[in-house]
């Protein structure tokens, strides 16, 4: 009887010690429709944040681009393919820079060469037109002489054909002409404008390095305004996890769905932040430069397979190491009235393992009674055990 007290008594004080996080592993948390809520939880979080991350973006006031009506005429051959006038919307970083009014003192001058553009690109589509008309009349020419040496009567004008053809070749020459001289007329007012262009060009470059200047603070201060919102969320979430976590409380679960979905809402405004404010070209560059030298490109391969070992290895070594380390397994050994060494079936008065003689219980140092040397707490003093 004594003896059965004893056992009852050892397995109280082991399964009261599974406050301490020593729970059996493949305990079932919740029932399938509490995994599928709780995923549904996690996901209505995450939609609902990123409409807040949208609302979050409106809050401060977002640069403009200079014109880039301006951009456009740094392409040499920009001038001499406009066909329309321009319509420049200039903003308060174009009006910083002068571009507007730059832009306005050289308008008139791109507005006629936009008009030789349109006069010559409708010329030469009337040339093309009289091309088809002359070739189908020449195809008439032909057949009306085939008639006449077959002897048949013709139905074709062979007179007529020829004074048509002579026509739209003359056509032809005409337009071709007045597309040289207004081609030769929109070069002159293009070398009037070349130096302010170039001047204007040279200004626009200013206001585009102070416009991504500006964005990116833009975007550092949604940022900010992403984590004032997501970190209190993130940190509350984490916090109440691990207090239930450490008390094995059976509402554990719900926070870890909160913790993962906070988790991935701060890791989402993370990474964005690194990918904005990094120079995106400049590590191209570099990246294609070390591609094209092969030893360089073979240190990238192994680098990045010891990198990946290194990151998901890491997580996996941490948890094995959390929930297999030898006082954890010792403990859920000992719940089963299993020695922590061999796992040899005890009885409540071993104080070592009758098979391989592993040391079971220890005495308190505060009141000298024998207790489990793995658990914390003495159950007779109730003090807890001094750590080395």
């Amino acid at each position: 009887m004594q003896q059965n007290d004893e056992q009852e008594k050892f397995n109280q004080l082991i399964n009261k010690d599974s406050s301490e996080g020593y729970e059996e592993i493949s305990e079932k948390k919740t029932s399938k429709l509490g995994y599928i809520l709780l995923f549904m939880m996690a996901i209505f979080i995450i939609i609902i944040a990123q409409t807040v991350f949208s609302d979050l973006k409106e809050i401060p006031a977002k640069p403009n681009a200079p014109a880039y009506c301006i951009a456009s005429l740094k392409n040499s051959d920009y001038l001499k393919n406009l066909s329309y006038q321009q319509s420049c919307r200039f903003t308060d970083i174009d009006k910083k820079f002068n571009l507007d009014s730059g832009y306005n003192n050289i308008s008139a001058k791109i507005d006629q060469i936009a008009s030789l553009n349109k006069q010559i690109s409708s010329n030469e589509a009337s040339l093309r037109s009289n091309e088809r008309e002359v070739s189908k009349l020449s195809r008439d020419y032909e057949l009306s002489l085939q008639e006449k040496m077959a002897n048949e009567k013709g139905i074709i004008d062979k007179s007529n054909v020829k004074d048509d053809v002579a026509q739209k070749r003359n056509e032809m020459d005409d337009l071709k002409k007045q597309n040289a001289l207004l081609g030769k007329q929109r070069d002159v007012i293009i070398s009037q404008v070349d130096s302010e262009i170039g001047t204007l060009t040279k200004s626009y470059d200013d206001a585009l390095e102070f416009y991504k200047n500006m964005e990116a603070y833009y975007k550092f201060k949604v940022f900010l305004l992403m984590l004032l919102f997501v970190l209190p969320f993130f940190a509350v979430s984490v916090y109440l996890y691990l207090k239930l976590k450490k008390k094995n409380s059976p509402y554990t679960i719900i926070f870890t769905a909160i913790a993962g979905a906070s988790s991935f809402l701060f890791l989402q405004i993370v990474l964005t932040f690194l990918y904005d404010i990094l120079p995106k070209e400049w590590l191209a560059r570099i990246f294609r430069f070390f591609m094209n030298i092969p030893f360089l490109r073979y240190v990238i391969y192994y680098g990045s397979v010891i990198l990946v070992i290194v990151i998901f290895g890491g997580i996996v070594y941490f948890i094995q190491k959390k929930v297999f380390s030898p006082e954890k397994v010792a403990i859920r050994r000992l719940k089963d009235n299993k020695c922590p060494g061999c796992s040899f079936t005890l009885n409540a008065e071993h104080n070592f393992c009758p098979k391989c003689g592993q040391k079971i219980k220890e005495p308190c140092i505060h009141c000298n009674n024998l207790k489990i040397r793995y658990l914390s707490h003495c159950p007779y003093c109730g003090k807890e055990k001094v750590s080395n």
